[in-house]
């Protein structure tokens, strides 16, 4: 480990601890490794300032927590990452609806929005009332009457954002229907009822993220399935039954295999877990104040079964040997690296590169524009691929070398150029020497690793050459027209 440069074992110490002690007394460890390891401790302490400044003030502590800005930077952030998945035309819904059902567990939560490392997760994880296996590294004490709900910062649930955005007129018919991960189902008739009085139903289902084993998502908590726990995708079932137009809004810290949903609900939003902000931020997606477009950072597999899946696969990989799909289902992702639909539509067109020959050294411009051709404000995130057509070992049928958001009004476009390093298609060969060899290189620009709209190759010439670093890829963007 101290080889490796781990320099602290956390939370207990099974190694670092007597084993060092004892390996060092016999001398079978150079304490000159944990010095090493020391002194880059000591260094980060240094530059955090803990030894001018070790304790923390308490009474000022509340004036750098949760200010307006960090709660800007909360809706910011939970608006940018939610992804629309699909969309039959339902969304962005109408302002003036008359009445709309808020259904499941994650419909009036707070909770349910946060990541597994939030602060009340970890207080539940030390409280020993809270199920929490024995076997946990962490230290268990009895609070059995410490509410958890008084120490999330002030949030907004889902609930309370659609509250907001929807006029005083609006009825609102709210159920939970059942529980994250129970067998319960004895609500699900409130939902349905419900659903059945609204125009629209809005169903939020997904995880619970956390330490103990009430959660479905988290570090220490595995599952063996990757469909909606508990009996969430029943509600789902009974809801869209009633024949209310439907909106599934996923909130969860996983990817979850919703093939029934994809293939009966008209629209679909990954919301992950979009904390103190949330509710607010998903509510103006829903209603159209805001734009979807974020983009989704893994493939969504059908079934466990396909686990794993993946966009940058081998030739040989993704596919049944000569058959192509299983026997039983696409071997395609329910939804592909990069994927995310907007309100709006982008095209893509007049790809150039800046040379079709360059050596291992030097660096190709890629250049395409984008314009919005829809009516409304969106943003796209423009995804460059790469694929080595002959090299000497199996190289991914694609690979992401850049990306890069922006922002367009209607009929505006803007002129996007990754400068990509040559030294970016390097790997290792059967020598396992890191190496960029002569070859054509294929590159594709598009909305998604399955959605390429363009295409384009150039030529690598000279000599195979030993590469020692890869650099980034630079990425500009030039305003071509501007909305009236």
């Amino acid at each position: 480990g101290l080889h490796a440069g781990i320099d602290i074992e956390l939370p207990a110490h099974d190694i670092y601890g007597d084993p060092l002690r004892n390996s060092l007394e016999r001398g079978d460890i150079d304490i000159g490794l944990v010095d090493i390891a020391v002194r880059r401790v000591l260094d980060m302490k240094f530059r955090l300032g803990l030894f001018e400044q070790p304790y923390v003030d308490v009474d000022d502590a509340i004036s750098v927590f949760m200010t307006p800005d960090q709660r800007d930077l909360s809706y910011v952030a939970a608006e940018k990452s939610i992804v629309l998945l699909k969309n039959e035309g339902l969304l962005p819904l109408p302002y003036d609806l008359k009445s709309v059902a808020v259904i499941g567990p994650s419909a009036h939560s707070v909770r349910n929005l946060q990541g597994n490392y939030h602060y009340p997760s970890h207080l539940e994880g030390v409280i020993s009332g809270v199920n929490v296996s024995q076997e946990a590294p962490v230290p268990t004490v009895s609070l059995p009457t410490v509410d958890l709900s008084e120490h999330f910062p002030p949030s907004v649930t889902v609930l309370e954002g659609l509250r907001q955005s929807l006029g005083p007129d609006t009825q609102i018919y709210s159920e939970p229907g059942c529980e994250i991960n129970t067998n319960d189902t004895s609500g699900i008739n409130a939902a349905v009822e419900a659903a059945r009085k609204a125009q629209v139903a809005i169903v939020m289902v997904g995880g619970k993220s956390g330490l103990n084993k009430e959660c479905t998502t988290g570090e220490s908590i595995d599952r063996a399935t990757l469909g909606l726990p508990g009996v969430q995708q029943q509600l789902v079932e009974a809801v869209y039954a009633t024949g209310t137009p439907t909106v599934v809004v996923l909130i969860n810290g996983r990817p979850l295999s919703t093939s029934w949903i994809d293939e009966h609900i008209p629209a679909v939003l990954e919301a992950w877990l979009p904390a103190q902000e949330g509710g607010r931020a998903i509510a103006n997606i829903l209603f159209g104040r805001a734009n979807p477009g974020g983009k989704l950072p893994v493939s969504i597999p059908r079934h466990v079964g396909q686990v794993p899946v993946y966009y940058n696969h081998k030739p040989s990989g993704g596919r049944t040997h000569w058959q192509g799909d299983y026997i039983d289902s696409p071997t395609s992702p329910l939804y592909p690296f990069g994927h995310g639909l907007s309100y709006t539509t982008f095209e893509y067109s007049n790809l150039q590169l800046s040379a079709t020959e360059v050596t291992a050294h030097e660096t190709v411009d890629i250049s395409c524009t984008i314009t919005n051709t829809g009516s409304m404000a969106g943003d796209e995130v423009v995804q460059l691929y790469a694929h080595d057509l002959h090299a000497s070992v199996t190289r991914p049928v694609k690979e992401l070398k850049g990306f890069k958001r922006v922002s367009l009004a209607p009929r505006e476009s803007v002129r996007v150029t990754f400068r990509l390093s040559v030294n970016h298609m390097a790997f290792y060969d059967r020598q396992m020497n890191f190496v960029v060899e002569p070859g054509h290189i294929e590159v594709m620009l598009g909305s998604s690793s399955a959605d390429i709209r363009l295409k384009d190759t150039f030529e690598i010439v000279g000599k195979t050459t030993l590469v020692q670093q890869v650099f980034n890829t630079p990425v500009t963007v030039e305003r071509l027209t501007f909305p009236e």
